[in-house]
């Protein structure tokens, strides 16, 4: 069949490849590689720095061979760039088009954002013409609440010509998805995946606080991916230890009182716990205490030789906030090779900006952090500062970097230590945890495929507890999450739908992938269809008088039917009008006792009590008592039902218990 799909390793066995490489492919990228010369869609999934870029690179090399044309999307515009500039040292003709920028639309090879290619597809771009292969990277960006029907949009929007590489993080769904795929374009699918990843990772819990405590680190998954019990106890000994500590000093410094003028400040109580004359212990971190954790734990990684490091921190407020307040010191001028080089360097990338923009605050501050081996990354940096702090880090002189999680989107800047500021996040919705998926792109960021042995990732233990072992092993050893449809219905969309002729806004919901359990059940359905209907005609006839009296006649039993559906109908009708009466109105005053009828509900003449009258929307609302007996068994039943039933033209919720429920009686 065109869409089946194909899951196996093989050794590369190809006449002529039509890209070289310097070292010896992995056996999942042989595997990607036959299938594109085969002329056949791949699925890639694997772990972070585990080596996709190589199967994008070779489709683009398959592109240049044949003439034609190749486009490789990404979910963010910093990827993109990163990508601008490495595959610009690989092919010489190489474009990139984002939001910000054009830079040599006509080339071979474009480098854009997902947004883009879709906007190209409602254009009917001439691009799409001779384009041969198209590349996804970060496919599992399509669970993004906000963005992730953008890809559901292109690939079902693609012509038919076009090869499709995707790219993905290890994902439990992975043959689902590309079953998807291969059914909404009619062609086989190649999932290849591995689960190995090149460089093992070490998580760490990190306590320390000041030059006495920098060393307590302590390991809780080891490189096999096994949960250490012993060193989550001792963490939780060594925070113990320092709380005491810290109270004690508090009671010491400044007791509970606030004291007089000589003894306030630092010696008084902090704000949220004890506090001493050397610094306090409270429920949240202070500036200080923040500032004391980051020297000492820099320094015990620069002596343990595990820079450079970036630091995940979750706020961009927060993320200038801590590196200003501190590392950003005064300066000597500079007086090594490497501060001329750096500072010439910079100044050459700053001269592409125009006279007034050279002087901005920001453009100063990233200076001053890089020439003291920092750097910021988020989304509210300059396109051109982030570029210049990617090289820089690239090139070793950026030690340490904080960023955002945007920077663990398939930004190729591996770290030997990944850092976490905390494990918890705002998501726009609320302050939660971080899950496994999350947690596994960032720490991916850990370990230099040729460099290091292993990656260590470091989670700062500043509050005043640790998080529960159960949520630490279901965030650290978690499976990633599945790949959900975010498809959804835009003004945009059905806009933009108008302008293409070949498509109907019916095709798309149907070929969208939260339709593909349907598609995918379609012949089980029918199998099981067609089952019941031979088992249906193969049972005897059954020779009934009441149910089949003959042709002359009708059944008894469907003219008890047709009388009872009758007289329901006249029975609502005619309460409906009774109901509408002023005479009727005035009846329903609070202290009358209704008799209620729901089948839905399974009431039968239940009573009712009218007990007060709510204000309504030009309605009158009613809260009632409905009385339940003990004997009653369905009474449960009645609870896990809908809220709402209809009797007399009157709408009852029903509560949950005895005559103590409440509920309310609507006009």
């Amino acid at each position: 069949m065109p869409w089946m799909l194909t899951t196996f390793m093989v050794s590369l066995k190809v006449v002529k490849m039509m890209a070289e490489y310097p070292f010896e492919l992995d056996s999942f990228q042989q595997a990607a590689v036959v299938c594109m010369e085969k002329g056949e869609s791949v699925f890639v999934a694997a772990h972070t720095s585990a080596g996709k870029t190589v199967v994008a690179e070779y489709a683009v090399a398959l592109c240049e061979h044949h003439k034609t044309r190749a486009i490789y999307t990404s979910p963010i515009k910093a990827l993109s760039n990163q990508k601008f500039r490495d595959f610009k040292m690989i092919f010489s003709d190489v474009g990139l088009v984002t939001g910000d920028i054009q830079l040599f639309p006509e080339a071979f090879c474009l480098i854009m954002t997902t947004e883009i290619l879709r906007s190209m597809l409602y254009n009917g771009s001439e691009v799409v013409r001779d384009l041969e292969w198209v590349v996804f990277d970060e496919v599992h960006y399509i669970n993004n609440a906000e963005r992730g029907h953008v890809w559901e949009e292109v690939l079902i929007m693609l012509p038919s010509h076009v090869k499709i590489v995707m790219l993905s993080a290890t994902v439990p769904n992975c043959i689902e998805f590309a079953d998807w795929v291969g059914r909404i374009k009619n062609r086989k699918i190649n999932v290849v995946s591995t689960l190995k990843r090149p460089v093992p990772l070490e998580h760490y819990l990190y306590t320390g606080q000041d030059g006495k405590t920098k060393k307590d680190l302590f390991k809780i998954v080891d490189m096999n991916g096994n949960w250490q019990e012993i060193g989550y106890r001792k963490a939780a000994d060594a925070k113990a230890n320092k709380r005491d500590i810290a109270t004690n000093q508090g009671r010491q410094g400044g007791g509970m009182d606030r004291g007089d003028g000589a003894n306030r400040g630092r010696g008084g109580q902090a704000r949220g716990g004890y506090a001493g004359n050397t610094g306090g212990f409270s429920g949240k971190p202070t500036g200080k205490n923040d500032k004391n954790v980051y020297i000492s734990l820099i320094d015990f990684l620069r002596t343990n030789e595990q820079l450079p490091m970036v630091v995940f921190v979750f706020s961009r407020k927060s993320d200038e906030k801590k590196i200003r307040a501190n590392f950003l010191k005064p300066r000597k001028r500079p007086g090594s090779v490497r501060d001329y080089s750096l500072e010439a360097f910079f100044a050459q990338c700053i001269n592409r900006l125009k006279g007034s923009d050279k002087k901005l605050p920001q453009v100063h501050l990233m200076k001053e952090l890089c020439m003291r081996g920092f750097a910021v990354h988020h989304s509210g940096i300059l396109p051109i500062l982030k570029e210049v702090v990617e090289l820089l880090f690239q090139k070793g002189y950026v030690k340490i970097l904080f960023a955002t999680e945007t920077f663990a989107m398939g930004v190729n800047m591996p770290a030997r230590t990944v850092v976490f500021d905390s494990i918890q996040k705002h998501d726009g919705t609320e302050l939660r945890m971080l899950n496994a998926a999350e947690y596994i792109q960032m720490a991916g960021r850990a370990g230099r495929r040729g460099l290091d042995t292993t990656g260590t990732v470091i989670v700062l233990c500043k509050q005043p507890k640790l998080v529960e072992p159960g949520q630490l092993q279901m965030i650290m050893m978690g499976k990633a999450a599945p790949l959900v449809s975010q498809f959804r219905v835009t003004y945009s969309m059905l806009l933009n739908l108008l302008r293409v002729e070949h498509l109907r806004v019916e095709d798309m919901l149907q070929r969208s992938f939260v339709e593909s359990a349907s598609l995918r059940e379609g012949p089980k359905r029918k199998s099981n269809l067609e089952k019941a209907q031979q088992q249906l005609s193969a049972l005897p006839k059954i020779d009934c008088q009441m149910c089949d009296p003959g042709e002359a006649t009708v059944s008894p039993i469907r003219q008890y039917h047709d009388v009872l559906v009758n007289f329901i109908e006249r029975k609502s009708d005619l309460w409906s009008r009774l109901a509408s009466e002023s005479a009727m109105d005035k009846r329903l005053k609070c202290g009358r006792v209704l008799l209620v009828s729901s089948a839905h509900h399974s009431l039968q003449n239940q009573l009712v009590l009218l007990v007060k009258e709510i204000q309504g929307e030009g309605k009158r609302a009613f809260q009632v008592l409905v009385p339940c007996w003990e004997s009653e068994s369905n009474f449960d039943e009645q609870k896990r039902k809908a809220d709402e039933f209809l009797r007399l033209s009157k709408e009852v919720r029903l509560s949950k218990s005895g005559w103590k429920n409440r509920a309310s009686l609507k006009d």
